[in-house]
């Protein structure tokens, strides 16, 4: 095959990759091939602090990126990447968009698939999804993964890291959304999200730009978006325990959100 330009040579050669890519089965029924190489998160709040900016660029309803740097780290390290929003709907409704993980690919860009295989609710209130997703960055570059979550409503934590007994695209990966109630606004939720991700070889600066750092605004985003459109929903039922109900503080209780005016059912 001949190729009458530059141009016309690295479109057939991305297509190749891409196809070869695509051609390669992989048995997603074998273990990982480790148990975890990133640190994983512990339930509960994150050890950072807010200034006076950045509560000004949460209250105009930006988010705001901070970095968190090892204990350990003596100065070395580049630390963990963190985005934080506030989102004018109360935590029930905000746990609702996140613990519906069979619904991310209708909400989530780039996702296209997302589906729970296992779910179970342990004896002290904590439960365990393990979810199938895929995650479509650029024509040619899709990620199949495993994940394993926990969710620990005592701690308003959602942590997760890969199912190592299954196969996934991702050497590993470690996350936290942390959820917790405005300091000073009543009905509003105060979102922490953090997801560390580590690629088994080395991929494009685009891909590799939208998974460190684009996706984590956008994961704040698309739960901002939907939570303050669904204000009155509350933790999904098989979810439910004692410590995340609606309180009776704010049952029937009426919040403003900007111009709009929304019950507490």
């Amino acid at each position: 095959m001949r190729f009458t330009s530059r141009k016309q040579m690295q479109f057939w050669i991305f297509a190749f990759v891409a196809f070869s890519v695509c051609a390669k089965k992989i048995d997603r029924n074998v273990p990982h091939g480790h148990h975890g190489v990133l640190s994983k998160y512990q339930p509960g709040p994150f050890d950072l602090s807010l200034g006076a900016k950045d509560e000004n660029q949460l209250n105009d309803g930006k988010s705001v990126m901070k970095q968190i740097m090892p204990k350990n780290s003596e100065g070395g390290g580049s630390g963990k990447a963190i985005c934080i929003q506030d989102i004018a709907a109360p935590k029930q409704a905000v746990w609702n968009q996140i613990l519906r993980l069979d619904e991310y690919e209708k909400k989530v860009s780039k996702v296209v698939k997302s589906k729970n295989y296992y779910v179970k609710k342990h004896s002290d209130e904590k439960f365990t999804m393990k979810t199938h997703q895929k995650l479509g960055v650029l024509p040619g570059y899709s990620y199949e993964n495993f994940y394993e979550h926990t969710y620990t409503p005592k701690a308003d934590s959602l942590t997760w890291h890969l199912d190592y007994n299954r196969k996934s695209d991702f050497d590993d990966v470690a996350g936290h959304w942390h959820v917790e109630e405005h300091p000073k606004k009543p009905g509003f939720t105060r979102v922490f999200y953090a997801c560390d991700v580590k690629m088994q070889s080395s991929v494009p600066g685009p891909v590799m730009k939208f998974i460190s750092k684009s996706a984590l605004k956008q994961a704040t985003a698309w739960v901002k978006k939907e939570s303050e459109s669904k204000p009155n929903e509350n933790v999904p039922k098989e979810y439910a325990v004692a410590g995340n109900k609606p309180s009776s503080s704010t049952a029937g209780r009426t919040f403003a959100f900007g111009n709009k005016k929304r019950k507490r059912d």
